[in-house]
């Protein structure tokens, strides 16, 4: 199976040698793929769609692998036992659900050693959440895949300072190693808050609200930090 850009990113954060969770896995093509290649020894593949749990089923059954890969149907980490993953993943959700969903099972993250988490949107709720609930985000990265710009987050447990604003919303990890997407990554988000700074501006009662100031300053440290590139 060939993984694109997107799901070889994930699979390039997953460490070797671990027994991973791939939280609304889809078809398992990842967990497949990390089994495969060595990367992973055992993986649960989880999803509460039972469409997206039978086409995960077939994966694994024309790779092989049932021995290696339990498919289970269930709402988020409830699929898991304490102690069952040492790696989760969970790729294509909302970053504030992945919050949630990890929020929602302490007793399951206890012995988990690393998340790597790909968000759709809300990257910076995600980002708060990890530093102020005793993770630290070591690495990021972005992939381009079918047109789209994607962050990829890896996080362990520790304690590291809560970053600023702007760099919630950019990565500060993305920032620190100056990724080779960051220019465009960062542009995009100008673009997407220029437009609704200027929605917001063609109301008089918008450009009193506390929303439009915040969207008007985040704006402006997104373009200092832009310039600094």
């Amino acid at each position: 199976m060939q993984l694109d850009e997107r799901l070889a990113a994930i699979a390039a954060f997953v460490p070797h040698g671990t027994a991973v969770a791939d939280i609304g896995a889809d078809h398992a093509y990842l967990a497949a793929t990390l089994v495969m290649e060595g990367i992973a020894q055992r993986a649960v593949v989880g999803d509460l769609s039972a469409g997206a749990c039978a086409a995960a089923r077939r994966t694994v059954g024309a790779q092989r692998l049932t021995r290696e890969i339990d498919v289970r149907q269930g709402d988020g980490l409830s699929v898991l036992l304490p102690g069952e993953a040492e790696s989760i993943v969970v790729a294509g959700m909302g970053g504030a659900l992945i919050a949630e969903i990890l929020a929602g099972a302490p007793e399951i993250l206890t012995d988990v050693q690393t998340l790597v988490l790909q968000p759709m949107n809300g990257t910076a709720k995600l980002r708060r959440w990890l530093y102020t609930n005793g993770w630290d985000i070591v690495d990021e990265t972005l992939a381009r895949a079918g047109g789209h710009l994607y962050e990829i987050i890896r996080a362990e447990h520790g304690a590291a300072e809560l970053p600023d604003d702007a760099l919630l919303h950019i990565g500060a990890r993305l920032f620190a190693k100056r990724d080779p997407l960051l220019r465009e990554h960062i542009a995009a988000k100008i673009a997407k808050l220029t437009r609704a700074a200027e929605g917001m501006h063609a109301s008089a009662a918008a450009r009193q609200s506390a929303a439009y100031r915040e969207t008007v300053s985040r704006l402006a440290a997104l373009r200092t930090v832009l310039a600094l590139l």
